[in-house]
Protein backbone atom coordinates (compact mmCIF):
# COMPACT_ATOMS: atom_id res chain seq x y z
CA UNK A 1 0.00 0.00 0.00
CA UNK A 2 2.75 2.51 0.90
CA UNK A 3 4.83 1.57 -2.18
CA UNK A 4 1.56 2.86 -4.25
CA UNK A 5 1.25 5.91 -2.69
CA UNK A 6 4.57 6.81 -3.10
CA UNK A 7 3.79 6.13 -6.86
CA UNK A 8 0.38 7.94 -7.52
CA UNK A 9 2.27 10.94 -4.83
CA UNK A 10 5.61 10.73 -8.22
CA UNK A 11 3.07 10.33 -11.00
CA UNK A 12 1.20 13.62 -9.72
CA UNK A 13 4.16 14.96 -9.00
CA UNK A 14 6.13 14.63 -12.68
CA UNK A 15 3.02 15.88 -14.35
CA UNK A 16 2.76 19.09 -12.53
CA UNK A 17 6.27 19.50 -13.04
CA UNK A 18 5.94 18.76 -16.92
CA UNK A 19 2.14 21.29 -17.11
CA UNK A 20 4.78 23.85 -15.26
CA UNK A 21 7.98 23.50 -17.59
CA UNK A 22 5.48 23.73 -20.65
CA UNK A 23 5.55 27.89 -22.20
CA UNK A 24 1.91 27.16 -22.89
CA UNK A 25 0.86 26.20 -19.81
CA UNK A 26 1.76 29.29 -18.08
CA UNK A 27 -0.92 31.72 -17.42
CA UNK A 28 0.35 34.86 -18.10
CA UNK A 29 3.08 34.04 -21.02
CA UNK A 30 3.29 36.93 -23.52
CA UNK A 31 5.05 36.92 -26.92
CA UNK A 32 5.96 40.42 -27.69
CA UNK A 33 5.46 41.71 -31.32
CA UNK A 34 8.82 41.57 -33.40
CA UNK A 35 9.30 44.91 -33.10
CA UNK A 36 9.35 44.89 -28.90
CA UNK A 37 11.96 42.27 -29.57
CA UNK A 38 14.28 43.68 -31.99
CA UNK A 39 14.00 46.61 -29.39
CA UNK A 40 15.21 44.72 -26.24
CA UNK A 41 17.87 43.39 -28.97
CA UNK A 42 19.48 46.72 -29.66
CA UNK A 43 19.57 48.04 -26.47
CA UNK A 44 20.83 44.94 -24.40
CA UNK A 45 22.64 42.56 -26.54
CA UNK A 46 22.80 38.91 -25.93
CA UNK A 47 20.43 39.00 -22.89
CA UNK A 48 18.55 35.97 -22.21
CA UNK A 49 14.83 36.92 -21.37
CA UNK A 50 13.36 35.23 -18.46
CA UNK A 51 9.56 36.56 -18.73
CA UNK A 52 7.40 38.71 -20.93
CA UNK A 53 4.50 40.66 -19.75
CA UNK A 54 1.67 42.66 -20.60
CA UNK A 55 -0.17 45.46 -19.02
CA UNK A 56 -1.87 48.05 -20.59
CA UNK A 57 -0.21 47.98 -24.10
CA UNK A 58 3.31 47.67 -22.33
CA UNK A 59 5.08 45.04 -22.91
CA UNK A 60 8.07 44.38 -19.89
CA UNK A 61 10.86 41.87 -20.25
CA UNK A 62 12.34 40.53 -16.95
CA UNK A 63 16.12 39.11 -17.05
CA UNK A 64 19.41 39.70 -15.60
CA UNK A 65 21.96 42.85 -17.01
CA UNK A 66 25.48 43.06 -15.54
CA UNK A 67 24.79 40.71 -12.89
CA UNK A 68 21.63 42.54 -11.68
CA UNK A 69 17.85 42.09 -12.20
CA UNK A 70 16.67 44.21 -15.13
CA UNK A 71 13.11 44.83 -16.36
CA UNK A 72 12.59 47.17 -19.52
CA UNK A 73 9.33 48.42 -20.54
CA UNK A 74 8.11 49.08 -23.85
CA UNK A 75 5.13 50.13 -25.81
CA UNK A 76 3.65 48.19 -28.55
CA UNK A 77 5.31 49.70 -31.74
CA UNK A 78 9.03 49.14 -30.11
CA UNK A 79 9.52 52.35 -28.62
CA UNK A 80 11.51 52.09 -25.20
CA UNK A 81 9.66 53.40 -22.27
CA UNK A 82 11.70 52.80 -19.21
CA UNK A 83 14.29 50.35 -17.92
CA UNK A 84 14.49 49.35 -13.81
CA UNK A 85 17.53 47.89 -12.43
CA UNK A 86 17.85 46.58 -8.73
CA UNK A 87 20.10 48.00 -6.28
CA UNK A 88 21.14 46.03 -3.41
CA UNK A 89 22.22 48.80 -1.20
CA UNK A 90 22.11 52.01 -0.55
CA UNK A 91 25.60 52.75 -0.42
CA UNK A 92 25.68 52.38 -4.11
CA UNK A 93 23.25 54.93 -4.51
CA UNK A 94 25.17 58.30 -6.33
CA UNK A 95 25.93 60.57 -3.55
CA UNK A 96 23.46 63.64 -3.81
CA UNK A 97 20.58 60.76 -3.60
CA UNK A 98 22.32 59.51 -0.71
CA UNK A 99 22.73 62.75 1.00
CA UNK A 100 19.36 63.88 0.12
CA UNK A 101 17.77 60.71 1.53
CA UNK A 102 19.97 61.44 5.38
CA UNK A 103 18.85 64.84 4.84
CA UNK A 104 15.30 63.90 4.60
CA UNK A 105 11.92 63.15 6.56
CA UNK A 106 12.62 59.33 5.51
CA UNK A 107 16.80 59.41 7.03
CA UNK A 108 15.78 56.68 9.83
CA UNK A 109 13.14 54.58 7.91
CA UNK A 110 14.31 51.43 6.62
CA UNK A 111 14.95 50.86 3.36
CA UNK A 112 12.68 47.49 1.50
CA UNK A 113 13.88 48.19 -1.68
CA UNK A 114 15.94 50.26 -3.92
CA UNK A 115 15.19 50.91 -7.15
CA UNK A 116 17.11 53.18 -10.33
CA UNK A 117 14.64 53.98 -13.31
CA UNK A 118 16.01 55.38 -15.72
CA UNK A 119 13.59 56.69 -18.70
CA UNK A 120 13.52 59.14 -21.79
CA UNK A 121 13.04 62.09 -19.42
CA UNK A 122 15.96 61.24 -16.85
CA UNK A 123 16.79 58.81 -14.13
CA UNK A 124 15.43 59.12 -10.58
CA UNK A 125 16.49 56.55 -7.72
CA UNK A 126 12.97 54.93 -6.28
CA UNK A 127 13.50 53.87 -2.28
CA UNK A 128 10.74 51.75 -0.99
CA UNK A 129 11.07 52.46 3.01
CA UNK A 130 8.91 51.58 5.96
CA UNK A 131 9.03 53.47 9.47
CA UNK A 132 9.43 49.81 11.01
CA UNK A 133 13.03 50.83 13.68
CA UNK A 134 10.80 53.94 14.67
CA UNK A 135 8.29 52.13 15.96
CA UNK A 136 8.57 49.87 19.22
CA UNK A 137 6.49 46.63 19.83
CA UNK A 138 3.42 47.74 21.24
CA UNK A 139 2.89 49.89 17.84
CA UNK A 140 4.56 48.15 15.32
CA UNK A 141 1.32 46.72 13.68
CA UNK A 142 -0.81 50.43 14.09
CA UNK A 143 1.47 53.07 13.29
CA UNK A 144 3.39 50.72 10.21
CA UNK A 145 4.07 52.96 7.18
CA UNK A 146 5.35 52.16 3.75
CA UNK A 147 6.13 54.89 1.40
CA UNK A 148 8.33 54.99 -2.32
CA UNK A 149 10.41 57.99 -2.27
CA UNK A 150 11.79 59.28 -5.73
CA UNK A 151 15.15 60.86 -5.99
CA UNK A 152 16.00 62.45 -9.46
CA UNK A 153 20.16 62.39 -10.28
CA UNK A 154 20.38 65.92 -7.99
CA UNK A 155 19.36 64.65 -5.24
CA UNK A 156 15.62 66.29 -4.95
CA UNK A 157 12.70 64.59 -4.04
CA UNK A 158 10.43 64.18 -6.46
CA UNK A 159 7.60 62.50 -5.55
CA UNK A 160 6.29 60.36 -2.51
CA UNK A 161 3.47 57.82 -2.43
CA UNK A 162 2.09 56.13 0.05
CA UNK A 163 1.96 52.33 0.19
Amino acid sequence: MKKLIILIAIALFCKSMIAQAHPAAASNAVEPPQAVMTALAARFPNVQVRKWAEKQDTYFACFRWKGKKTYAYYSADGSWKATEVSMKWSWNLPEKVRQAWRHSDFAAWYPMDITRIETPDGILYALHVNNSPLLDSDHSQIDHCEYVIFFNENGELVRKDAK
